[in-house]
């Protein structure tokens, strides 16, 4: 397995999925249903599909740098 820091954090955006499946789901029932009822809370879920998006951006960039044969840093 690739321990590079661009792999770590594209696994990390990939497992993450998980959390932004609930979170949409919590977005778009919160129109219909109890708050109460939702399986996060709508502010909450709504940070958590912003996490994913900066998490899949930081991973992008870190892919990119890495192709960019850049100097590590030390």
């Amino acid at each position: 397995m690739d321990g590079s820091p661009a792999r770590l954090l594209e696994m990390l955006s990939d497992r993450f999925a998980a959390f932004e499946a609930i979170a949409t789901s919590t977005v778009k029932l919160a129109r219909f249903v109890p708050e109460d009822e939702l399986a996060m809370e709508p502010g909450v879920a709504e940070a958590v599909l912003e996490f994913g998006e900066d998490l899949r951006e930081a991973a992008a960039s870190a892919a990119e740098w890495a192709r960019s044969d850049a100097p590590v840093a030390t």
